[in-house]
């Protein structure tokens, strides 16, 4: 019976230093984040109130809160102290990184030059950039900002460490985006002037021709009519190459403007299908209009719009020779709809078609031009108060479609 009383007081004592144990665990962990002021300890006269000297509560929590590394270091570069968010910049726990030296995160900072920092006035309160070496070997770009503490035992110091990854990230996006504006700038500078230079030479190279093809036939060989007939067609083609990239450059300055009138959209359709009849003899257009519709427009700038739309189906088609242009109001609108049955086109490519230079390439079609018809139509119904679409499935064909506002 005395053994087993013996044994019951024994593991009462236990229980009871295992609570007293684990009351002054959590006493040191609050003292160390500063979650305590003061401590009531009952003595032999009472008790007694322990003020702790360095206890600041809303101090601590602000250092612990804190997006930046916060640190405190000895005269020999020894970490006494570092907030949490430094510790997971380093990847590790506050247990493993306090007591080890500065110089093990941050290369170079070994003690004689902390003393230096310490002991030379114009290091005081000083920022500079460094790397930050972290547990799994990674470099992290970082800014020190160094603080002299003067404490009772000696003087020690205080870094605030800032990650500047993502400054460093967003410095470097916008210098490359400040690059390729300053590129795309001067690329659409060259085409505007090579533009220019252009224009002249081929005008005078049309008016030559012209010239030459007004003689007589009975004085010019066979051969010679088939070939001038040849370079004037190149010529024209090289006109709309270059009647682009003015446009084009024009876009970019914010200077394509034209003169509008009242235009009837069924009579001028109708004559781009007529235009489009001898350019492409082999090709069927099937047009339908369901009346007149007037609107506020440049005539010869919505008929290169049509004619556009009217290119792009036939060189698109390379088998079904067939395309469908309706005109029809659509509430306040009118839309002009030219539908084909080519090749389509894939979500990506719908995402781009109307991008500056962008072409759809397929083996099925050799396509010829820039790039740039249907990014200078876009331009064109925008400046029209209008909207430019397309509808599209890969392998069945295409449609086009602009809508422009209705006038009385």
């Amino acid at each position: 019976m005395h053994y087993e009383n013996t044994k019951e007081q024994l593991e009462a004592e236990l229980a009871e230093l295992r609570h007293q144990l684990e009351e002054a665990t959590d006493t040191i962990e609050a003292i160390r984040t500063g979650m305590v002021d003061a401590l009531v300890v009952q003595g032999v006269s009472g008790h007694q109130v322990y003020t702790l000297k360095s206890a600041d509560r809303t101090f601590r929590v602000l250092i612990e809160k804190m997006q930046q590394g916060a640190i405190t270091l000895n005269s020999s570069g020894v970490i006494l102290y570092c907030n949490s968010y430094f510790a997971d910049m380093c990847g590790i726990t506050l247990d493993e990184i306090i007591g080890r030296h500065f110089d093990e995160f941050i290369g170079g900072y070994t003690a004689e030059k902390l003393s230096l920092v310490l002991s030379s006035e114009g290091l005081r309160d000083y920022k500079t950039r460094e790397l930050l070496t972290t547990n799994s070997g990674k470099e992290m770009p970082v800014q020190l900002s160094f603080t002299n503490l003067d404490m009772e035992d000696g003087t020690a110091l205080s870094i605030i460490c800032t990650d500047l990854t993502q400054q460093i990230e967003a410095q470097n996006k916008a210098a490359d985006l400040t690059a390729k504006t300053e590129m795309i700038k001067r690329k659409d500078e060259f085409i505007s002037i090579a533009s220019h230079e252009l224009k002249t030479p081929m005008t005078s190279l049309k008016a030559y021709l012209q010239l030459i093809s007004r003689y007589s036939n009975d004085n010019i060989p066979d051969q010679f009519t088939m070939l001038i007939a040849k370079a004037s067609g190149s010529l024209n083609k090289l006109e709309i190459l270059v009647n682009d990239l003015l446009d084009v450059s024009k876009i970019q300055a914010g200077k394509l403007n034209f003169s509008k009138t009242k235009v009837e959209v069924s009579s001028l359709v109708r004559i781009c299908v007529e235009n489009a009849g001898y350019m492409f003899p082999d090709f069927k257009l099937i047009f339908d209009a369901e009346g007149d519709f007037f609107v506020l427009g440049n005539q010869e700038r919505l008929e290169q719009v049509v004619m556009n739309m009217i290119s792009n189906a036939v060189k698109y088609s390379p088998e079904n020779l067939n395309a469908f242009i309706k005109i029809f109001a659509e509430g306040s609108m009118v839309r002009i709809a030219v539908t084909d049955y080519g090749i389509g086109m894939t979500e990506l490519q719908l995402e781009k078609i109307f991008d500056r230079f962008y072409r759809v390439d397929e083996a099925s079609v050799m396509a010829g031009g820039l790039g740039m018809g249907l990014y200078i139509c876009e331009e064109i119904v925008k400046s029209h108060e209008g909207k430019m679409g397309v509808t599209s499935n890969f392998g069945q064909g295409s449609t086009f479609y602009v809508l422009l506002p209705l006038i009385s």
